[in-house]
């Protein structure tokens, strides 16, 4: 399993086996939603299919993930992290207007980004965070695809060496850890505004607690790197 070693390394492991145990139940909790005929009750069964079949990308993504990060195969996590990003992006745009998930269906030109803006455009500035899952999208993507070289490369060396193996050895540098750091703590934020679609009154109290678990573990992480 991938563990930290770098400052906070106790806090930070702690969070990162939370953070496994909130992806497991946040999925457990969202396929849960999508599947009640009465909460889904306005929509078609296509229309279901869909967003379940896209809530499954989600997960499944963010699970291979956790799997590679364990593997210390980071590169590869971060592109499973990119897909698992953009389908909270999609999925938003979708769940947020049923004439976005008609265009989805049937339209090859479907554009996210023009959905996006529409949607930015008509979002009160008092209900955006300052969490942006698009910029976070953005930032994983260019460190995935090595835009900026100057920034990967210093990534890649431990100890003066530069490890060139399919995964990262069993020693990441210390700026790899901290990467890492980050985007685990992006990707539950992520996560939290995902479940945030979904209606939890009384449909899964038990996840009400883990997400309350889970919210701690990052108000805690918050006065660490505030």
């Amino acid at each position: 399993m991938f563990e930290f070693t770098i400052e906070n390394k106790d806090f930070l492991n702690d969070f990162y086996r939370e953070m496994k145990e909130y992806v497991k139940n946040s999925y457990a909790f969202t396929a849960k939603f999508l599947i009640n005929p009465t909460l889904m009750e306005n929509y078609k069964e296509q229309e279901k299919l869909a967003l379940i079949l896209l809530n499954k990308s989600i997960y499944q993504n963010i699970f291979n993930t956790m799997c590679q990060l364990d593997n210390n195969m980071i590169f590869s996590a971060m592109s499973c992290l990119e897909n698992a990003l953009y389908n909270i992006r999609l999925f938003y745009v979708l769940k947020l207007n049923k004439n976005n998930l008609y265009k989805y269906m049937t339209d090859e030109f479907f554009d996210l980004k023009k959905c996006e803006d529409i949607a930015d455009k008509n979002t009160d500035f008092e209900e955006k965070t300052d969490f942006s899952i698009i910029d976070f999208y953005k930032d994983v993507k260019r460190n995935n695809r090595f835009e900026d070289i100057k920034a990967i490369l210093p990534l890649e060396i431990v100890d003066g060496n530069l490890y060139m193996g399919l995964s990262n050895g069993n020693q990441l540098s210390e700026k790899l850890e901290n990467k890492v750091r980050g985007y685990m703590v992006s990707m539950y934020r992520a996560l939290n505004l995902h479940n945030q679609m979904f209606f939890n009154g009384g449909l899964d109290p038990e996840f009400e607690e883990i997400e309350g678990r889970i919210y701690r573990k990052f108000m805690d992480y918050v006065r660490y790197y505030a």
